[in-house]
């Protein structure tokens, strides 16, 4: 069997070789015309038969991200004992979405994932350098491509019009807010290559403003998760926009911390999303129950609410107030963990506690956070094309990581300077500080004598700086 080893080529051959099947087809276009394709093969590994009058639609997917990174003391706030990296990163995404008729669409996507200059296990080579932990790898097992989605979307299922099934590899997230992270799960979180879960979901219509879904996924850690969602669109006066989800989740045998996984968490969720003209106020909550294994169970909560308001038309000036509690574990009980479990949560409200991408230092506890953050934005022209975006956050723990130790974990100041070069291409150059409290050096130092290290901490700062350059179509 031959080998492609070059599979970006590869697949943009295929792509075209498809488009030709259907010439002409717009991908674009509100408009777009089809083609009435060619007589169906008759082998069994064939594209299978086109309705009468049906065209087959291709549209193309894809994204190239690029950031370049120096960072420092993320690992022990202490200078003298400097942990810094210069490094970047690189993430690329291919895909076709193909609308095969009205009731089908299925959808194939390739993506990768690696340090600037690692060129993935092939590039094995004698006498070279061994790089440290702290460099960018070449030969790491992360630089492969991989298939990132792989789904088919079903519509009318079973001949019921408000029925619809997705099955495969499918991107999930339960996020309240647009262009904001999920509060509670994401296919995203830790930033993998592969940022979708493997599963089913059926959804139901059939009740005007209320849609149920009934799901189950594989998660990437060989746990199991299912349960069913509510989603309440009420219709309201002058022009509100209210929507309000509730979710039952049972995970089995979920990852607690570190190499510790519970037998069975459920979790019970609730949200609502209410805009008002420029103004708009949000909610999410859940409440934990189950055996969290080693004699304990879980008793978990933890909520967020925030208000966004949009205070200027011109350059789509923007302000955001956000207050969250997360309960962690109290260090003196056994026969209870009160740890919030996030584990697949994807808010990034700012860079270094949060942000999945660039370090999120929130990752060395479990839930065990409280936090006040304001964020404000404002572009310096009318279409938002350069954009400036600060951020502010307070944090401290819930519980101590050992007992009698302290709560404060820091306070973070992030500035963001984004240029929209063009419709598909942004730039940003970012920087972000973080003044570490002594509850944050006690979380370093638990979490590297977890790993067998022994560090000395300070309350030296934190700091990130980078550049990226993202180009999606």
């Amino acid at each position: 069997m031959r080998t492609f080893r070059r599979p970006v080529p590869v697949l943009l051959l295929i792509a075209a070789a498809i488009g030709a099947a259907e010439t002409p087809v717009e991908t674009r276009g509100a408009n777009a015309t089809q083609g009435a394709g060619g007589l169906a093969p008759i082998t069994e590994f064939g594209s299978g038969k086109p309705s009468g009058g049906a065209g087959r639609q291709v549209v193309i997917q894809g994204m190239l991200d690029l950031d370049v990174l120096q960072r420092d003391n993320y690992a022990d706030s202490n200078t003298d004992e400097s942990d810094h990296r210069g490094y970047g990163t690189m993430r690329a995404e291919l895909g076709l979405k193909l609308k095969l008729d009205e009731r089908a669409t299925a959808v194939v996507g390739f993506g990768y994932k690696a340090d600037l200059g690692d060129y993935g296990t092939t590039n094995l080579r004698p006498g070279r350098p061994d790089p440290g932990d702290q460099e960018s790898q070449i030969d790491s097992d992360q630089a492969q491509v991989v298939l990132k989605d792989a789904y088919v979307n079903l519509k009318e299922f079973l001949g019921f019009e408000e029925l619809g099934v997705i099955a495969g590899r499918m991107p999930v997230s339960w996020n309240l807010v647009e262009g904001r992270g999920a509060f509670l799960f994401d296919s995203r979180a830790d930033d993998p290559a592969i940022g979708s879960w493997d599963g089913v979901r059926a959804s139901y219509s059939g009740w005007d403003v209320l849609v149920a879904s009934p799901w189950i996924y594989r998660l990437p850690e060989a746990s199991t998760l299912y349960g069913l969602t509510l989603d309440w669109k009420p219709t309201t006066a002058g022009g509100d926009k209210v929507f309000v989800t509730g979710s039952i989740v049972e995970q089995v045998e979920p990852v607690v911390a570190g190499e510790r996984h519970g037998d069975k968490l459920r979790t019970y969720a609730f949200g609502f999303d209410w805009r008002v003209g420029e103004l708009g106020l949000w909610f999410d909550s859940a409440v934990q129950r189950g055996d969290a294994g080693e004699g304990s169970e879980f008793t978990g909560y933890g909520g967020e609410a925030g208000l966004d308001w949009q205070f200027s038309q011109y350059g789509k000036g923007r302000m955001q107030l956000i207050g969250s509690t997360l309960t962690g574990d109290d260090p003196d009980t056994d026969d209870k963990f009160e740890g919030f479990v996030n584990e697949w949560e994807s808010v990034a409200d700012t860079l270094i506690v949060e942000s999945e991408k660039y370090g999120e230092l929130s990752r060395l506890v479990v839930g065990n956070l409280q936090a006040m953050k304001l964020r404000w934005g404002i572009g310096f022209d009318e279409r938002d094309r350069v954009r400036i975006d600060l951020t502010g956050a307070y944090y401290r723990m819930s519980e101590p990581v050992v007992a009698g130790g302290a709560k404060d974990f820091g306070t973070e100041i992030d500035a963001a300077l984004r240029w929209q070069y063009t419709y598909n291409a942004q730039i940003r150059l970012f920087a972000a500080a973080l003044k570490p409290g002594d509850g944050l050096g006690e979380a370093q130092e638990a979490h590297a004598a977890a790993a067998g290290e022994l560090i000395t901490t300070a309350d030296d700062l934190i700091w990130l700086a980078g550049a990226n350059l993202n180009v999606s179509f």
